[in-house]
């Protein structure tokens, strides 16, 4: 496979969440945007954790109908985080993918500059196939 660089793919709008916000109010932000989960960042632009849709729907289930489900997103952020550098070669990403990631972030001098899904590795994939002589 030629090399095929991680900001080729990424997608640089990044939808954040606040540690801060409500699970309901993530829930809200992720499917108007039809995402399935986002990356959580700091005051200062640092990630401090990821949630998923599926945080916020177990959250939202439990809570939701006995509560006024007031957990914030901290509470159901996952924290262990694995991030990928924009000039990774994308191949850098099959693991983390195959392993079951659905989205890493994208890092470039230690602040988050993009997201990359499953879906966008596939589409690298199936350049390399399609075009196999590009790249250096």
């Amino acid at each position: 496979m030629q090399s095929f660089k991680v900001r080729d793919y990424m997608t640089r709008n990044v939808l954040t969440l606040k540690a801060e916000d409500s699970v309901i109010d993530a829930l809200r932000k992720l499917i108007k945007a039809g995402r399935s989960g986002a990356p959580v960042v700091n005051g200062e632009g640092r990630i401090v954790g990821l949630l998923s849709e599926i945080d916020c729907l177990k959250e939202a289930l439990m809570g939701g109908y006995y509560q006024q489900a007031g957990d914030r997103v901290s509470d159901h952020m996952t924290q262990e985080i694995d991030s990928v550098n924009a000039d990774d070669d994308i191949l850098a990403t099959a693991e983390l993918f195959l392993k079951g990631r659905r989205r890493l972030p994208v890092m470039e001098d230690g602040k988050l500059t993009g997201i990359i899904t499953r879906c966008d590795f596939g589409k690298a994939l199936l350049a390399s196939i399609d075009h196999p002589h590009h790249g250096s």
